[in-house]
């Protein structure tokens, strides 16, 4: 599953990275995120998920004012708890590509405004075993990305970023069988950060 992972990343930089030369239309950002999972439930069995930090970076590259792609990687670590009484830890992974709409704002401007859309994987890491169920693996999952945000022009080339992400998929498992919910959840991923545009 990692092996996939890598590929996955590998490939979708490869997509988003069209020729570097053309000054000012690409930009590089890093960013602090809090992840918050909403509650799940299915066959009988609710997810409920602690709520923790993380660090988002990301590409995007403009291909004008009103459009850009971006590919992005997030890690967290957080807890799934299951009503079954089922535990586990699990470090996180995401890797996502998202066309965004910049609403054709100029350059030089101040402000620059953005939503977004996309889709990618969110990869819960084999379980940590402090705290957490034994027999467990780890898992990956197929997710859809939405958000929006806004950068605001510092001094140059640097920004400040702000923004929510929101990322849909099913709730981990693990493999194990107190912990099936077959159930669809969201994580809200509120971030802020700075962004550098060459």
């Amino acid at each position: 599953m990692r092996i996939k992972l890598k590929l996955l990343i590998v490939a979708l930089a490869l997509c988003s990275l069209p020729t570097l030369a053309q000054q000012g239309n690409s930009e590089v950002s890093a960013n602090f995120t809090g992840n918050f999972q909403k509650q799940a439930t299915g066959n009988g069995i609710t997810d409920n998920a602690s709520n923790s930090g993380g660090v988002l970076v990301n590409y995007r590259y403009h291909f004008n004012r009103w459009s850009a792609i971006e590919v992005n990687y997030a890690h967290t670590q957080f807890t799934q708890y299951y009503n079954s009484g089922s535990t586990t830890q699990a470090a996180v992974n995401e890797a996502t590509v998202a066309y965004q709409f910049t609403f054709g704002i100029p350059q030089e401007s101040r402000f620059h405004p953005f939503v977004e859309a996309g889709t990618g994987a969110v990869l819960f890491s084999t379980p940590i075993n402090a705290g957490s169920n034994s027999g467990g693996f780890s898992q990956g999952r197929p997710t859809l990305l939405y958000g929006a945000g806004v950068s605001y022009k510092l001094i140059g080339a640097l920004s400040a970023q702000v923004g929510f992400r929101g990322l849909i998929y099913k709730v981990p498992d693990f493999a194990v069988t107190s912990q099936f919910t077959n159930a669809t959840t969201q994580l809200a991923e509120p971030y802020v950060g700075l962004t550098f545009r060459f």
